[in-house]
Order: structure tokens, then sequence, then C-alpha cells
């Protein structure tokens, strides 16, 4: 009777404090348990964690041998005993004080039962007085083989995965999540094909005294979509959101999400604003400012108090007060009214001095995103403001190796004013090409877009971080798309134009740009080079002009010198000028009235192989409907998997 009565309280505890706590907090006390620890999830499996933190399923359906097993170059933490922690606060299962050559580890595991899921935040502390080059891995093993299995990729860095998901011999999936969309990190993620083993590898640097931390999860399901949408669904302000604030500023694989501005967290209200003052007090009630009257360095600013989510002061002998939006726009400068209107919950209004707040936050409101996504045109300034503004209008110019360019504000992805690279601005384009220069306009004018009148500000060059125009360079480049690699780590995303005069042993030869499958730098000398063509000859010379135009994706043309190019690929070359004329009679058949004489059309342009495909692109948008689909057919059969 007094074991059934306490777990009702338990349970009327739970439900207080919330359904998302509730079902991923434990039915066990706080404090030390013995290990193995075993959850139950609602599949009729039950999670056992083991020393070090290892974890393993048993029941149903054991997807799990070993999971989230833990090494760091190579070493798996050294746990002195069989045993772990409960936190009262948190719920969480924590691993302490383990050892790992001379670094600290902490890994603090949370179970969500109902979703049948498990979360680690793996915390590495470096305790000695230089920074330390480490590897950290992830490895999972399963009980049985993989029938199938798929990588999830970043939606906003294709070339970089978040996640495996792999149907089992039994039938269940599981998901293997090791970063989150967005995330600045590198994570490798290798599954060794026809192994029943899964490792994600993060290289990190961690400063002298300092910790990171790396967040995973794991998690089944009935089939591999259902795993990837899950992924994909994933929203990491939902993830961190129970998570303790100086832990989520460890985190270095999921991006930070919206609950921090720089080092401070940004404080929310619940069902009413709040209002955080200098002695620690939060005072709770309805900001009643209809605006808010801004003046910053670039101008005055008239903010509506309807999209304001939070405010923060920062600085100590003349505070600035940064103003943040539900799109995630900051404005920073001082406030033209020194102090902020609240009415309590009691009817009472009060002006609280702005000199006496440290911050304020809104309640939460229905149109606020759950994620900012930026994906409109922005400027982020050095002084830490992002805005939204209008696409400008008049091209950009820029000092760059190649010469004076003038760009599209519609072609350029962004610009880095603060690049890591290069000593000057990084310019990347919407077709992924992305090389260093110098925009020479001194200031620009723009339209602020998130502001009432679309005011202009004018922004000096020298108070820019970065401009961020068509945030679709973000997608990464055209896999089909032709790319030139420079030496100075420059990249251009564009085909090779006009003709080249190639010198060789035996001839003069002039060579169409179109036709160009790949170049690279000889070591004969500065401007000599072997070119592959699209039939797979392969011609080396020495080539008579000393530079080479590339008309880029984004419609720039540049005169690149060969001295600074180390190679050329293009994976769909134009084939030569009688070539082109035989394929379009034979796509002239693929409409022709007798089925097989269609057949034969199209059999004829397999076999022809990879170089079709460019000329079938070029023409398929004014082919008839079953002519399309033959030539969808043909593409797909000549391009390399």
């Amino acid at each position: 009777m007094k074991r059934s009565m306490f777990w009702m309280g338990v349970a009327l505890m739970l439900l207080a404090a919330g359904p998302a706590l509730a079902r991923k907090l434990m039915p066990v006390a706080a404090g030390t348990v013995n290990l193995p620890f075993q959850v139950p999830d609602n599949a009729g499996n039950t999670w056992m964690i083991y020393q070090n933190g290892w974890l393993q399923q048993q029941g149903n359906q054991p997807l799990y041998s070993q999971g989230a097993m833990l090494t760091i170059n190579g070493q798996q933490p050294n746990a002195l005993q069989n045993t772990a922690r409960i936190e009262e606060k948190t719920g969480e299962l924590v691993f302490e004080n383990m050892q790992a050559a001379a670094l600290i580890v902490t890994r603090r595991i949370s179970f969500d039962r109902e979703e049948g899921s498990v979360r680690y935040i793996d915390i590495i502390k470096n305790p000695q007085g230089q920074d330390v080059q480490t590897t950290v891995m992830i490895q999972t093993n399963l009980n049985f083989g993989i029938n199938r299995a798929e990588y999830v990729a970043d939606p906003k860095k294709k070339d970089q995965n978040l996640a495996w998901v792999a149907e089992t011999g039994a039938g269940r999936s599981v998901v293997e999540v090791f970063a989150g969309a967005g995330c600045k990190q590198p994570v490798t993620i290798n599954w060794p094909q026809g192994n029943n083993y899964v490792q994600a590898s993060f290289p990190l640097t961690i400063p002298a005294g300092k910790e990171v931390a790396i967040m995973h999860l794991h998690f089944t399901t009935q089939n591999v979509q259902q795993g990837q949408e899950w992924v994909l669904a994933l929203k990491t302000a939902q993830l961190l959101k129970e998570v303790d604030p100086e832990l989520r500023k460890l985190i270095v694989n999921f991006p930070g999400g919206q609950g921090f501005i720089g080092e401070i967290e940004l404080l929310r209200g619940d069902v009413l604003d709040v209002v955080e003052l200098r002695g620690g007090d939060q005072v709770k009630g309805t900001i009643k400012e209809q605006t808010f009257k801004l003046s910053a360095q670039y101008g005055k600013v008239e903010l509506e108090a309807g999209k304001i989510v939070g405010m923060i002061n920062v600085g100590q002998f003349r505070p600035r007060q940064l103003l943040v939006t539900t799109q995630g726009e900051i404005f920073g400068g001082q406030l033209e009214k020194d102090s902020i209107e609240l009415l309590l919950s009691s009817g009472q209004t009060t002006q609280i001095p702005l000199s006496q707040i440290t911050r304020f936050g809104t309640r939460n409101r229905a149109n606020e995103p759950e994620e900012w996504t930026f994906e409109k045109p922005m400027v982020v300034l050095r002084s830490g403001d992002r805005m939204e503004i209008v696409l400008p209008e008049s091209d950009l110019e820029f000092a760059t190796r190649y010469g004076q360019l003038k760009l599209s504000p519609g072609a350029i992805g962004a610009i880095v004013f603060e690049s890591e690279e290069h000593g000057v601005h990084e310019i990347v384009l919407k077709d992924g090409s992305h090389f260093a220069g110098l925009m020479t306009a001194e200031v620009l004018d723009l339209k602020l877009a998130g502001v009432a009148g679309n005011p202009v500000v004018k922004l000096p060059g020298s108070a820019l971080s970065r401009l961020q125009l068509t945030p679709a360079a973000e997608d990464g480049i055209n896999t089909d798309a032709p790319t030139m690699s420079l030496v100075n780590n420059d990249q251009l995303v564009g085909e090779i134009a006009g003709q080249l005069k190639l010198a060789t042993a035996f001839d003069t030869l002039t060579i169409n740009g179109g036709e160009i499958k790949g170049m690279a730098r000889t070591q004969a000398g500065p401007t000599d080079v072997q070119i592959t063509l699209w039939d797979g000859t392969t011609v080396s010379g020495q080539l008579e002009a000393g530079e080479v135009t590339v008309s880029l994706r984004s419609g720039a043309s540049i005169r690149v010198p060969v001295t600074l190019i180390a190679s050329y690929e293009n994976p769909l070359p134009q084939p030569s000028t009688p070539m082109v004329e035989q394929i379009r009679m034979l796509v002239e058949q693929l409409n022709h009235e007798d089925w097989k004489q269609r057949d034969q059309s199209q059999q004829q342009l397999i076999e022809m192989g990879v170089a079709v495909a460019g000329v079938l692109t070029e023409m398929r948008p004014t082919q008839p409907p079953e002519a399309q689909q033959r030539i969808d057919q043909i593409i797909a059969a000549v391009k390399p998997q």
C-alpha cells in the first residue's frame, strides 16, 4: 500500500511538471544506482546501460548489441565503479569523472520512454595547460544484419551527413543522429557496407582548461522512411529546451538554436512577459510599450512591440540595448525611452528604469517560428546586429586577383567580411563558386525589410561581418556542374569558354572549351597542362594564352591565370559538333511513329555513353512527353552511379 501511494505521488509530481518531463524522467529516486541500469520503452524492450555508459537492448526485438560506445583517440573512458547517479533535477543518468588519457569525461543520458529514444550528452574536459587535439568516436553495434541503410544529409549542407538510418534483419530500423542541421562541427559517419555497425568521428580541439560536449540520439522505428522523417523533423530548440543553459553552450555538434545571443541567454516568459532586474529579481506581467525607438550606429529605427521577443542590456558604463525580433533579427543601440512600462498581474502599472534591467522577454507568441532559419537576405554587423534586408538593385563591384568584377546581387550567395581563410573578403556565389576579393564600395545603402516603411540605412564596409543575399548558396554545388579548383583554395563553378590553343609535341590543337572533360597542371612548365576531352582522349602540351576564361553558372565571366589552376572537371562535357548532330537526329527518332524505331534510337543513345547527357539535358524541355521520359531513362542509364 505504501509503495503504491509513493508511485502515485511520483506520477502526480510528473504530471505537474509537464508531459515532456514526465515521459523522460524515470521512476527511480535520485542518487546512486547500480549497473546495468534498466529502462523499459514502449515497444516491449528494455534499455540496459552498462559501465562507461554504453547501451544494449533486451526484450522482444533487441536491435542494439552495444550502442553509443565512446572512445577518445581509440581509448575508452575508464570508470572506476560499477555505479552511476540519477540527477534529481533532470532525471538523467550521469557517469562522472571517467578518465581517458589526460581528459575527464562525463556522460549524461536521458530517456524518452514514450518515443523510445535515448539522448546522450558527452562532456569532455581538458584540465591541462595547453590545447588538446583529439578524435572522439561514437560506435553502435547491432544484433542483426543490415538489409538497407541510408545516410541523412544536412538540408543546409548537402555534403554533410547528420544521421544514419538502417533497416535490420529483425524488420525494425535503428536511427543514429550525430549532428544537427547547420552544424559547423565536422562529423564523419561511416558504415562499412555488409557490416552491422556504424561509427561517427568528431575531430575536436579542446582549449586548455575548457570543456566541449557532443550530443547524439539513438532511436528505433518501423522503417527507414519513418526514421529519415524523424531526423528531418527534429528541432534543435526543442532538443535543447530542457538542457541547462551552461551545458548548452558546450555542445558543438548541434547549433545553439535561438536560446542565446552570444553568451547571454534570451529570457522568455511562459504565460506572462518577464523583466529581470540587476539584483536578480524577475517581475512578471504584460509589457505595455507599443513601439521601441532605437538610436543605432546606422540611424534611428522604430520597431513594433509585437515583433519583439526580448531585450538584453549589454555594457556597464554606457549600456547598449539589443532588441531581438520574432524572426531572429537583432537591433542594437540606445532606446529613446529610459524605462519599460509593465502591467502587473495585480492590475498596477509600473515604470521600470532601463538602468535597473538586465534583460526582458515576452511570452511565446502563436506566430513565432520554432527555429530561426535566416533564409532571407540579411546583413550581420561586427557589433552583433543582424537585420533582414531588401535585395539590393544595383550590381556590386569587387577587386579580385582575376580583375575587377561586377556581380548581380541575385548571383551572390554571401560576402564574408571576416573570413577565416583569407585576409580579405570571401565572395560566395549562388552557384557554389567562392573566391577571395575586396568589395570596392566603402558604404552600402541597404533597405531594412523587417521594419515598417523599409528605411534605408548606410552601413560602412568596416562595420560589416557578413552580407547574405541568396541563401540558396548554402545548398551546395550541383554535382553535374563543371568545377575549377585553384591553388589558392578558390573554387569556380562554371565551364571553360571559347577555344584554347594547345601546343603539343606533334601539332598545335584548337580545343573547344565545352568539350573539355578535365584539365590538370603538369610539372613540365608553368602553363603546361594535360587535357582530357569528352571522348576520353588525353593530350598534353603548353597553352598559348596565359589565361583561361571561365563562364560561371551565376552568369559572370572570369579570366583565370593558368598558373593558378589546380584542376578542372566537367562531368557532362559537350561532344564535338558532328557528334551533337548525330545525337539530335537520334532524339528526333524518339518521336517516331514506329515503337521499334523509338526503342532502337534509345538504345543507340545509351551505347554512346555519358557524352550524350549534356546534349539530352539541353534538348529535353522542347520534346513531347514520351521523348522526355525516354531521355530521362537514357540519362539515368549513362550517368555513373
